[in-house]
């Protein structure tokens, strides 16, 4: 009997092989035009890394990551996502203390143990940029204008995608924030699905991601983070709409919109496409994660990815 690939991994020959390559080089030069370098990160690291950074109670740490023991015992974990080790390798390489600003790209496989269906493997690939060590509006606008000319330069039409845009906050408002969202939420336990309600006790935010549409309706109504930014927050999301205005990149504001992964702060982005995927339609995000750096073990580092 011969042995059969496993599910939710892709073996891919030409064309498709070529057009992977070809999305590849074209990262490769648009990120290089805004000074951006390649870094190449392992595919295995220890468990604890993506346990401190992405967050222990979100789904991905939970249900999705490939974890096993190595034969000394130590627990690893084949990559979920690729910030969290760019910013182990930054700051063990001694980067953080060379340069006053990184400007990284990092392209590869990522790994999640999540039902294959159309548009999801459990090894996907992925390109992405971190900024590591600026803190301006104008660092957020340009990740996502140069996000944006990079699906242009690979051949999606600006008018099939829709770049969502939102706020997280910083520790200064958004502890409030969840507390007002965990109230609204328990004053509709009924209404809400366990899953739900088990949120509200880690991180009510997450509640926004809910599919159920009972739990979307209910949440539609819920307090805006937008309304209640803290001073410095909300003139950092103003400058960046004002910088997307002008560089005449379109988007809409979503509130709803809180990623996946706890280590964002501040700006957060999405860019879906209509191309018959239903609900797998997100093909790119990112957002800034100041407080990144210190949850792996280093200096205060303000960043984007």
């Amino acid at each position: 009997m011969s042995i059969a690939r496993i599910k939710g991994f892709a073996d891919m020959f030409p064309p498709q092989s070529d057009n992977f390559t070809r999305m590849e080089n074209c990262a490769r030069d648009i990120f290089g035009r805004y000074g951006f370098v390649e870094l190449r990160t392992p595919l295995v690291e220890f468990t604890e890394l993506f346990q401190r950074s992405i967050g222990e109670e979100t789904d991905v740490v939970q249900k999705e990551m490939y974890t096993f023991p190595d034969r000394k015992g130590r627990s690893l974990t084949l990559r979920p996502e690729a910030t969290a080790g760019v910013m182990r390798a930054y700051i063990e390489s001694g980067l953080n203390s060379r340069e006053a600003v990184s400007r990284l790209f990092t392209t590869g496989p990522m790994f999640r143990y999540e039902r294959p269906q159309k548009g999801r493997q459990r090894q996907f690939n992925q390109v992405g940029v971190e900024c590591l060590g600026a803190e301006e509006p104008t660092i957020d606008a340009e990740a996502i204008i140069m996000l944006m000319r990079f699906y242009e330069k690979v051949g999606i039409p600006r008018d099939s995608m829709r770049l969502l845009l939102n706020s997280m906050g910083c520790e200064q408002c958004r502890p409030a924030y969840r507390e007002l969202v965990r109230a609204y939420m328990d004053e509709h336990a009924d209404e809400l699905c366990d899953t739900c309600m088990t949120r509200a006790e880690v991180n009510p935010l997450r509640a926004f991601d809910c599919k159920n549409p009972q739990c979307a309706a209910i949440m539609a109504d819920a307090p805006k983070i937008t309304d209640h930014l803290c001073d410095e927050c909300r003139e950092h999301y103003d400058a960046v709409k004002v910088l997307l205005d002008g560089a005449g990149v379109v988007y809409e504001e979503d509130y709803k919109l809180v990623r996946g992964l706890d280590y964002y702060t501040r700006t957060v982005f999405e860019v879906q496409v209509d191309n018959g995927m239903g609900a797998q339609n997100a093909i790119g995000g990112g957002g800034r994660y100041d407080k990144l750096a210190e949850e792996v073990g280093g200096r205060p580092t303000p960043g984007l990815g």
